[in-house]
């Protein structure tokens, strides 16, 4: 009989990045933006995960936030473009 490793969650739910918005009253309030994520898998990403992350990277970079990344109790924040070179892949969404 075979077994199977059980699921972890999807990488692509352990990174996200903060905006910083303020209102015409003066008052300010962070605003958390993430990929939503709460799907587990096999593999490093869900099927098409791979491109939320892609948005999210793309949605930092514009904007010019650093991209924070969640494993247990480590946060590591990094640029969008360094965060999209490390897993292998070009300049976010280009």
């Amino acid at each position: 009989m075979t077994t199977q490793n059980p699921n972890k969650p999807c990488a692509c739910a352990s990174y996200s990045f903060e905006v910083l918005l303020t209102n015409d009253g003066g008052g300010s309030v962070w605003q958390l933006n993430s990929t939503g994520c709460t799907a587990t898998t096999q593999s490093t990403f869900a099927p098409g995960h791979d491109a939320k992350l892609k948005s999210l990277l793309t949605r930092a970079e514009d904007g010019g936030h650093p991209v924070r990344r969640a494993d247990g109790s480590t946060v590591v924040v990094k640029d969008a473009a360094r965060v999209a070179a490390d897993l292998g892949w070009g300049s976010p969404g280009r």
